[in-house]
């Protein structure tokens, strides 16, 4: 059973209930999840990738909803907005003297107290406001983070051929992936695309699950990962590469990468 199957099964629920578990992910945990989601039903994710969102758009919704955020536990969260914040210079925080005026003070104040917040701190602080602004988006308390629902029939298997070619394509009639099906489980080589059209992945299947090279690109197509699956599960040595196409390689042993 795909990591997807379960949460397709609760339909919109789920939907939304997967969206707000990717906004409060962070790092290459996220990465991971997406990654796996893409292979497995690229459309879905792309619907999850539009309702994302994050701290930005928090600070963009309008100021009466900013501070309906602010009230909730209001003591609490303005401790948590200012760590949010922390670092922003006297020219960036007066900004914020016109977006929430009952709060800015208390605001200023607190960012005062803070002598230093960890980075992990910080965006866990980011990630704690937009659970307070889901929270109260789902009591339709704010009407911010509107939802882009995905049609109904997203959550249902399409009746695809058992056997022989596939290809899956995005609503904009882009090709979201292509390769070969036997029995119903995907075998041989598959290619998988962004919705830009260009190669996000290609690699070998083994009756549904990836097995062989693989190789995962970057949006700009340069190599962002390849190596070894076995059984679903990364093995042996795989090459990683960051944006600037600086490399490092790493050990896995089923699925798990190996601290030297």
């Amino acid at each position: 059973m795909g990591m997807l199957d379960r949460i397709k099964r609760k339909q919109f629920d789920g939907f939304k209930d997967f969206v707000q578990s990717m906004e409060m992910t962070e790092g290459m945990k996220r990465q991971h999840i997406f990654i796996t989601g893409v292979l497995e039903d690229p459309v879905y994710m792309m619907y999850v990738m539009k309702n994302l969102k994050t701290f930005k758009d928090f600070l963009e919704l309008p100021s009466d909803e900013i501070e309906a955020v602010l009230d909730t536990q209001e003591q609490m969260m303005m401790m948590i907005f200012a760590k949010s914040l922390f670092g922003i210079d006297d020219e960036g925080l007066r900004t914020y003297e016109k977006v929430i005026p009952r709060h800015f003070n208390k605001l200023r104040d607190e960012i005062s107290y803070l002598s230093e917040v960890a980075p992990a701190e910080q965006e866990g602080a980011k990630s704690f406001v937009l659970k307070v602004v889901r929270k109260l988006q789902k009591e339709e308390r704010i009407n911010g983070f509107r939802w882009m629902l995905p049609p109904n029939d997203i959550f249902y298997e399409k009746q695809g051929p058992k056997e022989g070619e596939v290809k899956i394509f995005f609503e904009t009639g882009v090709l979201a992936a292509e390769g070969q099906v036997l029995k119903g489980r995907r075998i041989g080589t598959w290619r998988h695309f962004y919705d830009t059209g260009k190669l996000l992945a290609q690699g070998d299947y083994d009756d549904g699950l990836k097995d062989g090279f693989w190789q995962f690109f970057y949006g700009t197509g340069a190599l962002k990962s390849e190596g070894k699956y076995k059984a679903d599960l990364k093995q042996g040595r795989w090459k990683e590469c960051d944006r600037k196409g600086e490399e490092t390689t790493y050990e896995y042993a089923d699925g798990v990468k190996v601290e030297k």
